[in-house]
């Protein structure tokens, strides 16, 4: 007697590339960086200061110009 497979299908997982998740990772990131700055301007300390200056001085205190080295140090200071 033969047996037949099934015919269930199975899901198909629609792989994910590495350069999407790179970009989204980045993207929050730079979310997360944008969030603070938002957070420091409206702050009384910040709420005269430019939010450029703002911006730039968050980078230049967490690690430089990358997304994620500044997210990763923001990050480890809160816990």
């Amino acid at each position: 007697m033969i047996k037949l497979k099934s015919k269930t299908a199975k899901p198909v997982e629609t792989p994910v590339s590495l350069a999407d998740r790179i970009r989204a990772t980045c993207a929050e990131a730079e979310a997360l960086i944008e969030q603070r700055v938002a957070e420091l301007k409206a702050s009384p300390e910040g709420k005269f200061l430019p939010i450029d200056w703002l911006r730039q001085d968050l980078r230049n205190r967490n690690g430089g110009h990358c997304h994620c080295r500044v997210a990763l140090s923001l990050l480890e200071k809160e816990t």
